[in-house]
């Protein structure tokens, strides 16, 4: 589970308490173990409505849920699959890992039935083909599609107006008109002769994405079409970093350290009273992070009406990242968020019913819960949920073909690495034709040394 959807519940959420229960059925029933993640609160209801229903519908099914923590979920995941001890559904990202350990049960005969109430319709007719290649390796599907998540700018309207600077029409801008927008907004507010509120935030590093934007807009590609050679030494990847370079050192517009600075210090930037960043390169949760943040405070308002001590509500503005010279307009993404269905090879019956809920919970109702997450869902025919809420309206047509990490089960090792470089690079420790040409050889050292693993348990 990234660390996006972390920064999400934690920016609005107080903590939830985990579940300790034991799983066991009561006699004669199916278990299912349904291991999660903490959801936003409407969400987290719609979860738990559904696993009952399901109970309802199918009574002889017993599920057990229970709600990871965010320090160690990914570890106990880790080592519960890898003990023989998996839960039967796990909600993430697909993680590969699991795949090639032969943990996980393929999906694609349950994709090819027909979805209730959609005609004869399939599930595979009725994703969108974007989303659910995020779940599929060597020609299978490995997880059950959710939601799809996008990166977009947040602009805080109050700074934008205070300078004079308007939001770019239809959420797109050109790089000039955008970093002619970000000149306008870094300024020294106070005139003590130093910096108070810079134009733009993004942070580096591994599954630090914020920067990839800049350079998947240029053009960039990690991997061939085989997932067996890296073709990032190219002109678009040394563009993209020098765009990266250009804001922070050049044009001096972006939160100074983007090579070392934390998860969440440009979310602070932005979102905190002090409100240092005028705008903020985050994922689609943020958009319902402000909308919640703004609604406690005005419950605080009221409960304190002479209070001093609180902000103003944080009006923001959305827009797509700036569209760079001869290429077209993009979107980047963190991922697809979907259930994995680990395998009962003793007990199949528990794998069907493990496999019947996840797709239950992708149902209709599923699809619309993702409006009030702020997330795209992955079924065309509900593609357009988000399509009436302004903040959404001009990036909708480009979230589902929004660009991807790749899909393959050593990308974790080369997020790793290419993070390394760019953090690298943007400390001013190396050059731009020296962090490509690291990603390239180092990334490559990765992939000969997944395939020479993967190629010789093939064979076996």
């Amino acid at each position: 589970m990234h660390r996006f959807l972390r920064l999400a519940v934690l920016a609005v959420l107080a903590l939830f308490p985990l579940s300790c229960t034991a799983p066991g059925a009561p006699e004669g029933k199916i278990l299912i173990e349904f291991w999660d993640y903490p959801r936003l609160p409407a969400v987290s209801e719609y979860l738990e409505e559904q696993i009952a229903e399901f109970e309802h519908l199918n009574p002889d099914v017993h599920v057990e849920l229970t709600k990871l923590s965010w320090a160690k979920g990914g570890e106990r995941l880790d080592i519960a699959a890898f003990a023989g001890r998996p839960p039967d559904i796990a909600g993430s990202t697909l993680t590969l890992k699991y795949v090639e350990a032969g943990l996980l049960e393929p999906l694609d005969s349950y994709l090819d039935e027909p979805i209730p109430g959609m005609d004869g319709k399939t599930w595979r007719e009725d994703i969108h083909p974007s989303i659910l290649n995020a779940v599929q390796w060597q020609g299978q599907t490995w997880a059950m599609p959710w939601y799809k998540e996008g990166f977009v700018i947040l602009l805080n309207r109050d700074i934008l107006e205070e300078r004079g600077v308007e939001p770019p029409e239809n959420g797109q801008w050109t790089w000039d008109e955008f970093l002619a927008a970000m000149r306008k907004l870094t300024f020294d507010r106070d005139g003590d002769g130093k910096i108070d509120v810079y134009g733009i935030g993004f942070s580096t590093g591994k599954e630090k994405w914020e920067a990839y934007s800049f350079l998947f807009a240029e053009g960039m590609q990690i991997l061939d079409p085989t997932g067996r050679h890296m073709v990032i030494d190219s002109e678009a990847t040394r563009r993209g970093i020098q765009r990266l370079l250009t804001m922070e050192y050049d044009e001096q517009v972006s939160l100074p350290g983007a090579g070392g600075i934390q998860d969440d210090t440009t979310w602070t930037a932005f979102s905190t009273r002090d409100r240092k960043l005028a705008a903020t390169c985050q994922g689609l949760w943020a958009i319902k992070a402000v909308t919640i943040q703004n609604q406690r405070l005005e419950e605080t308002r009221a409960a304190r009406p002479d209070a001093t001590d609180l902000p103003p509500p944080l009006r923001i503005a959305v827009a797509l990242f700036p569209q760079m010279p001869g290429q077209p307009q993009i979107m980047a993404s963190y991922g697809t968020g979907s259930y994995m269905i680990f395998k009962r090879p003793t007990d199949p019956a528990r794998t069907e019913a493990a496999v019947r809920l996840a797709r239950f919970l992708t149902l209709e109702r599923g699809q619309e819960i993702n409006r009030e997450a702020g997330l795209l869902p992955c079924r065309i025919s509900h593609l357009n949920v988000l399509a009436d809420v302004p903040l959404y309206e001009d990036i909708v047509p480009l979230l589902p073909k929004a660009i991807s990490p790749p899909t393959h089960p050593a990308w974790q090792q080369l997020d790793q690495v290419i993070g390394e470089q760019l953090q690298l690079v943007l400390l001013r420790a190396i050059d731009v034709d020296t962090a490509v040409t690291n990603m390239q050889v180092r990334g490559q050292m990765v992939l000969d040394d997944f395939w020479k693993s993967h190629d010789a348990a093939a064979d076996q």
